[in-house]
């Protein structure tokens, strides 16, 4: 695995000029893409760090594992640099097949063989619906080049172009997870390996994610009301579904899958506004989303050694009179991820709603404020559980011999906290990624 990273990363050393087309444009390699492929590689690695000694602990070791996760970054680092969407399409499958087989992996487990069977079925309806956008698209410009089609943009106002912008958004949205194309991911991710749900949380979101502000902003910027109305009803149907669907959630995995689908939204609205703010907006807010969830299931990982991963939010009752460290880092970070301030997680949602803010969206402003409240709740209330409810029978066990863990558990929350006091650095590497693309 790591030779593959290691080849990626030489591949995108090598390229020094600022632009540099590959197999006769097939591949673009950009600032903005080498931005996002030096993230996906530091998050890959940091996945597989904090995930080794728990695979170890499962007895899951086994060289069909590490080739899958290799095949999935391999698709992914190509969806990164594609420029047109028969390599896009290519690209998508290779990490999509390699993801039916980590959903599921566990073969002895009914819940995991489920949620395998679910995701490829509906995977494959949703590249079904990116066939036909593709096929639409061929129609009406005669090609399947990024920059043939954004050299012909008066062509997108056409029927045939605003059909295969709605097939094609649509099919990404179901890749991402955001509402109403995301009754799916609840299931997967409560079915999967804690392990794998991590990586379905992170790794894929990052590239989807930009490879989609790319589109967006560089091929369908021309069909503005069109996606303005997609962009705002998914955004806020992410925000407000997830949000009052968690409050009754009683398991962490389908916990944090309502927050995943809470979080699209918020990255999903940053490309509502199509200017440079919210393309910066989106870019921080993917980056800090990354680090919060890789630490939220670490510490998943210090409960899951010994075959004693617990699944209730129960179980992580009085952890501060076991515990106080692990429940302190804890609450902080369900604080951040609620966008309570000063923390990280409060800027990035802060940027998203100022650039909305910009373009005189007054009313979808109001609204995320609103469903962001009432999702505050369900994180409060599982920092309420770690603090102040009374001791039952099922308490939670931390493991041992997770020193890897704990630094980099350390470390992200040493970020997150102390974000808004050195944050300009990190800030302007955002924008001059965002400026990169226009």
């Amino acid at each position: 695995m790591f030779i593959l990273f290691t080849l990626v990363l030489s591949t995108q050393l090598v390229t020094s000029d600022l632009c540099c087309a590959i197999f006769h444009g097939s591949f673009v390699s950009t600032f903005f893409c080498d931005f996002f492929q030096l993230i996906l590689l530091f998050s890959t690695f940091c996945f597989v760090y904090l995930t080794r000694e728990f695979v170890q602990s499962k007895k899951i070791v086994s060289f069909e594992y590490e080739l899958i996760i290799s095949f999935s970054l391999l698709g992914l680092a190509v969806l990164n640099m594609c420029n047109d969407f028969l390599t896009f399409y290519l690209a998508i499958e290779l990490q999509s097949l390699c993801f039916y087989v980590l959903a599921g992996y566990d073969k002895n487990s009914e819940y995991c063989a489920e949620a395998g069977v679910k995701y490829f079925v509906l995977g494959a309806f949703s590249s079904g619906l990116l066939l036909f956008g593709f096929t639409l698209f061929y129609a009406c410009f005669g090609t399947i080049s990024f920059e043939s089609i954004e050299r012909t943009s008066t062509l997108l106002n056409s029927l045939l172009a605003v059909a295969g912008c709605l097939f094609f958004s649509s099919a990404i949205l179901f890749k991402l997870g955001a509402f109403p194309f995301h009754m799916w991911l609840c299931d997967v991710y409560d079915g999967s390996m804690v392990n794998i749900t991590a990586f379905f949380s992170t790794i894929p979101k990052l590239i989807m994610l930009t490879f989609f502000l790319k589109t967006t902003f560089l091929i369908l910027a021309g069909v503005t009301p069109l996606l303005n109305f997609l962009f705002v009803a998914s955004g806020v149907g992410s925000i407000s579904f997830a949000s009052v669907a968690a409050l009754y959630q009683k398991r962490i995995k389908r916990l944090l899958a309502y927050s995943t689908v809470s979080h699209t939204g918020f990255m999903i609205l940053g490309l509502y506004c199509c200017t440079i703010d919210s393309l910066k907006a989106c870019i921080l807010y993917i980056v800090v989303y990354i680090l919060m969830t890789l630490t939220m299931f670490s510490l998943l990982f210090l409960s899951g050694f010994n075959n004693t991963q617990q699944k209730y939010l129960i179980n992580w009752t009085s952890m501060y009179e076991r515990n106080a460290a692990v429940a302190i880092v804890l609450s902080l970070l369900l604080l951040s991820m609620a966008g309570v301030p000063p923390l990280a997680g409060f800027y990035t949602k802060l940027c998203v709603l100022l650039s909305i803010i910009a373009n005189d969206h007054v009313l979808v402003t109001v609204l995320i404020a609103i469903f962001s409240s009432i999702g505050c709740f369900y994180y409060i209330r599982l920092t309420k559980i770690l603090f102040f409810t009374s001791k039952n029978k099922s308490l939670l066990w931390f493991g041992s011999g997770t020193k890897n863990i704990e630094m980099f558990v350390s470390l992200a929350i040493s970020f997150i906290v102390l974000f808004l006091s050195r944050s300009n650095l990190f800030i302007d590497c955002c924008v001059l990624t965002s400026m990169s693309l226009m």
